[in-house]
This record gives C-alpha cells, structure tokens and sequence, in this order.
C-alpha cells in the first residue's frame, strides 16, 4: 500500500482533534458584477497564500431565492500548515497565537476593506465600505443583530406566506423585529443628522453672503444679526442634541421592556402549552415527551434554547416548573385512583355495568 500524498491535510495531521482548514467568509459588494466579484474574491486568497505561504480553495455564492438579493459571498478555505516543494511544511501558529491572532485578523479586515473600495472605485462605483464598528467610526448608529441561518429561514418563509395571502410583510422573529426598529431609530436620528447640517449650511451661507456686501454698516449689523442668530441656532442645535439623547435612551429603555415582556409572555404561554401536553399523554409517554423538549445531550439543547423565547436560563427554568406539575398531577392522580378503589362500586350487585370511569389518556405526542 503506498503511503498518503504529502500535501494532503488530512493525512498530514496526527492528532484526532487537529484543525485541518481555516475558513475566511467575504462579503461581496453587490454593486459589482459577477466577474468583478470573482477576481475580487480571488485577489484577496492569493493575498492569504502570499503572506502565509498556504494554500487555498475559493467558492463563491449567490443570494438564496427568498433572501436578500445583495447577499453575495464568498468561502475561502486554507490550509493551516504552509506550502513546501515537497508537500505541507509547519503550522501558521501566528494567527493562532493570543497576541498575535488579533492583531493578525484585525489587519486581514483592513486588507478585505481595502481591496473592496479600490475595485468600487475602479469601476466607478459610489459605495464604501468601512472594517471598523460604528462605535470606532464614531458613527451614531445602533448595530443590527445577526439573525442566523435559523432565523433567517423563519423570516424567508414567513415573508413568502404573507405575499402570497397578498398581506404587508411583517418581521415575526424576535431579532427580525428588533432590527426593524433600530432601523427606524437609525433613520430618524439621520434624519435629525441632516436638519442639523442644513441649519448649521444655512447659517454659513449667511455670513459668506454678509461678506461679500461692501457696506461697513450693513456688514456690521449683519454680523451681528449673524453672531446672534449663530448663538441661538447652537443653543437649540445643543439643546435638540440633547432631546435627541433622551429620545434615543428612552426608546432603548422601552425597547427592552417591551422586549423582555414579549419574551415573558411568550415563556408563559409555552410553558403552559408543554404542561397541557404533557399531563393529557399515558403515563409511560411523558418522559418520552419531556426528553425530546429538554433533550440531555449539549448541542441538541442549546438548540432548543436558542429558539426559547428566554434562551438557556428560560428553557432550564421551564423544565423544572413543568416535571414539578407533572410531579403534582402524578400524586393528584393517584389519591384519585386511591379514592375509586376505595369507593363502593354502583350496580355490580344487579348485574349492571360499573360506572367507575378511568382516565383517558393520549398514546404519545403527535410529531
């Protein structure tokens, strides 16, 4: 049997547990076209395997149907050893390294930042883009949340029904409706942005005009007028500032609230549904039942959590309270049993049928 290919990365590892590949996922401008999309992608990989001397593989995706038509990206993978004549050297420990691998990221964005405004604006394109948070670009924005392959599948569908009912889209997951509102946040306090900067224009303008009108008088008294106006026009500006700021808080503040009530409510009715559920199946079903809502195992739990209106914390909680009314149903039950057993049976004596009922249970959980 002939030995492995050298430059194969999974035979090149020894240990179980050895990362084989790195993944680096773009986002494509979608104001490019296909092919300009394509080198730009592939610009950037040969900028991976010339400064790390690894190699790479790079597969390019379109938007999913359904899903935001500017959605274009890209999935670069490389290997994680660096490539030699005779096949796969050393590992690339630096972007592994604590003090190393941050600073190492953080300059691959700027270089992804980079080459994307360079080819926007080779092919003429007014669109830019920025690596840095809106908190380091000083940008008074709030972030979206990320919605996820989940969530983002739950809207895809849900938006697709409501068009087909011929009904306005309405956001229907948590994240999907939060971003809906920062949006409208983000757009009034651009709004706001701009009445400032007009005001702040309109102002300027006025001097430039009072400038160039030769009349020492009239210049005097506009400049003046001006410098009044200008102070004014700042102790609004600073005082709009300021009912901005309370604005913007008190809409967080309420924001949350509402938030965390939805997401009570939605506990609540949940919790109460599972009870319902639970207490109507046999008793031999109900584990069976509580196992697949609660499973035991990390990952299958945390997704279950993920899409509990209160996360982990909620889901923890919940099945405690519903295995304790299930306990309390349990013992309810049996000192019912007890009593019927203990109760004198009606009409046996005459040959008649008892009418002692049992309970009627479901044979399991309908999915």
């Amino acid at each position: 049997m002939s030995p492995p290919p050298a430059n194969d990365p999974e035979q090149t590892e020894k240990r179980s547990n050895s990362v084989t590949a790195r993944e680096y996922v773009l986002a494509l401008p979608a104001e490019l076209n296909a092919k300009n999309r394509a080198d730009l992608a592939r610009s950037f990989a040969s900028a991976v395997v010339e400064r790390y001397g690894v190699a790479a593989d790079v597969a390019l995706h379109a938007p999913s149907a359904g899903g935001d038509d500017r959605n274009y990206h890209a999935h670069i993978l490389t290997t994680t050893r660096e490539v030699e004549p005779d096949g796969l050297g050393k590992k690339t420990r630096i972007l592994d390294a604590a003090k190393t691998g941050g600073p190492e990221i953080e300059s691959l964005r700027e270089l992804w930042a980079m080459q994307c405004n360079e080819a926007l604006e080779r092919h003429q394109k007014p669109a830019r883009i920025d690596h840095r948070s809106y908190e380091r670009q000083g940008v008074d924005e709030m972030p979206t949340l990320h919605l996820g392959p989940t969530s983002t599948t739950m809207e895809r569908r849900h938006k697709t029904e409501q068009e087909r009912k011929g009904e306005p889209y309405k956001p229907r997951t948590f994240k999907a409706r939060e971003n809906e509102r920062r949006r409208t946040l983000n757009d009034h306090v651009r709004e706001m942005v701009r009445e400032l900067a007009a005001t702040v224009r309109e102002v300027a303008e006025q001097a430039m005009d009072a400038k160039r009108k030769g009349v020492n008088g009239l210049l005097n008294a506009l400049r003046v007028k001006g410098k009044q106006e200008a102070d004014e026009q700042a102790r609004r500006a600073a005082e709009a500032r300021r009912r901005e700021e309370e604005r913007k808080e008190a809409l967080r503040q309420q924001a949350l609230r509402e938030a965390r009530e939805r997401a009570v409510r939605e506990a609540k009715e949940r919790m109460a549904d599972i009870a319902k559920r639970v207490q109507r199946l046999a008793p031999d079903a109900r584990e069976q039942f509580l196992a697949g809502e609660y499973p035991s195992e990390p990952f299958d739990r945390a997704l279950k959590a993920h899409s509990h209106p209160l996360g982990t914390a909620g889901l923890d909680a919940e099945e405690k309270a519903v295995r304790a009314h299930l306990v309390t149903c349990q013992e309810q039950e049996k000192r019912q049993q007890a009593e019927r057993q203990q109760a004198p049976v009606r009409g046996r004596w005459r040959g008649g049928p008892s009418r002692s009922r049992s309970r009627d249970y479901d044979s399991g959980p309908s999915f």
